[in-house]
């Protein structure tokens, strides 16, 4: 496995899988663009604007946000080792699209990645 977060991504899509409804956290979807430390990159789309679903998709039309992170930094900040205005005034984050969702982002994360995820 080359990326360290994608048991957090499988977490995410089991808890949305069992959760139902996830139309109170917010009407978007929202592409996670991770880059790991061998350069490589790979892309999550969380789909909470018709399906509540989480896929792997390089398809970033329909998004309404992309997030560019480092993967090491997306575990941290799901972990609560970081947070996203550190990760973005120091340029480890970088945001595309609709940067108000992108302020609820950490709010998101809490209520579908489990928190303090095992990895």
């Amino acid at each position: 496995m080359s990326f360290k977060s994608e048991p957090i991504f499988n977490q995410i899509k089991d808890t949305l899988a069992n959760s139902g409804s996830t139309k109170d956290l917010t009407n978007s979807i929202i592409v996670f663009n991770l880059k790991n430390k061998e350069g490589k990159t790979k892309a999550w789309k969380l789909d909470l604007k018709n399906k509540g679903e989480l896929t792997e998709s390089s398809d970033f039309n329909d998004a309404d946000l992309v997030i560019s992170i480092g993967d090491l930094d997306f575990k941290k900040l799901v972990n609560g080792k970081s947070n996203s205005q550190k990760l973005f005034l120091s340029g480890k984050l970088k945001v595309k699209g609709d940067v108000m969702k992108a302020a609820n982002i950490e709010t998101i994360l809490k209520k579908v990645a489990p928190a303090k995820a095992k990895l």
